[in-house]
């Protein structure tokens, strides 16, 4: 444990996303009821921080070699690349009929799922997920204490 104590997230675990189909508003399941989802690291994992700093080196070799000092960036592709790398699992269900959808978790699968024309809405929910730490951030199990009753019936006695 750190000097700082449960401060920090727990980055090595995996967050389960719930997959929400974009036109019912609702978990994605399968016909027995079973939730797709999509299980990320956080975007500050040991493999989050190896990903930028493999684009971060990869980015200062395209500055250099352009004559303006800034190649062409973009940002969405980055995240999506990055989303990708930081996927290790998943249960898709095909939202029409309902079925598996049976391809394996790899990272090449991961990034041509999300950057495929009309997967956005698909792509920003693990994507977000990744980003907040508070899916990372283990709670507290303690009990709490049985407050004061403020009913009437209470009061009178």
């Amino acid at each position: 444990m750190s000097k700082f104590g449960n401060l920090a997230a727990n980055t090595s675990e995996v967050f389960k996303v719930e997959i929400i189909d974009a036109t019912t508003d609702e978990v994605l399941r399968d016909k027995e009821g079973k939730a797709s989802y999509i299980e990320v690291l956080a975007a500050d994992s040991v493999e989050g921080r190896a990903f930028d700093r493999d684009r971060q080196q990869v980015f200062r070799k395209k500055a250099a070699r352009t004559r303006g000092g800034m190649p062409d960036f973009d940002q969405l592709e980055e995240n999506v690349a990055k989303c990708a790398a930081l996927t290790k699992g998943w249960y898709l269900v095909d939202p029409v009929t309902r079925e598996k959808i049976d391809v394996d978790c790899t990272r090449a699968n991961a990034l041509e799922l999300y950057s495929a024309p009309g997967m956005h809405w698909l792509f920003i929910q693990p994507w977000v997920a990744l980003n907040d730490a508070a899916n990372f951030i283990r709670s507290s199990s303690r009990n709490s204490t049985p407050s004061p009753s403020t009913n009437s019936a209470t009061r009178e006695s």
